[in-house]
């Protein structure tokens, strides 16, 4: 398999685009769709085998909160491939608990939860550090920066 190579451009224009997408989706009045997709994950993992003691609704919302800030992470590292996973932590950190403080204070209908700020803090750690392993592997050439 070759390494990926794309201009600095597509990379950046796919975090604007995901930015829009997650800040819609995290700021949004309402939870309804994002409980929807956490009971679709837990069904998925019944339908897989996993145990429903292992596949439950609490879980599965931890992995999905740590799996919707990975992109912001690892298209980051993409884009500024000097700034390292510890820094892409601590920015999912603050982005994280930015985030659940708007929801405490400004939506009433949603819940801040310090479990939902360690679930993202994690998925902006893994999101950066598979963008660390791929370019360490070679798997991915330094950016176009045009």
């Amino acid at each position: 398999m070759g390494a990926i190579t794309l201009d600095r451009r597509w990379w950046v224009r796919a975090l604007a685009v995901y930015t829009v997408f997650l800040a819609v989706v995290l700021l949004s009045p309402g939870s309804g769709a994002q409980s929807s997709s956490v009971t679709s994950f837990v069904d998925v993992a019944h339908a897989l085998g996993i145990s429903p003691e292992l596949a439950t609704q609490a879980r599965g919302e931890f992995i999905c909160n740590a799996l919707i800030l990975m992109p912001v992470s690892a298209l980051g590292s993409m884009i500024w491939p000097r700034t390292t996973w510890r820094d892409w932590t601590a920015w999912a950190f603050v982005i994280a608990s930015s985030v659940e403080l708007a929801q405490g204070l400004f939506l009433p209908a949603r819940s801040a939860t310090m479990v939902d700020v360690v679930a993202n803090t994690l998925g902006g750690l893994l999101g950066a550090l598979v963008v660390a392993a791929l370019r360490w592997c070679g798997g991915l050439d330094k950016l176009d920066h045009r």
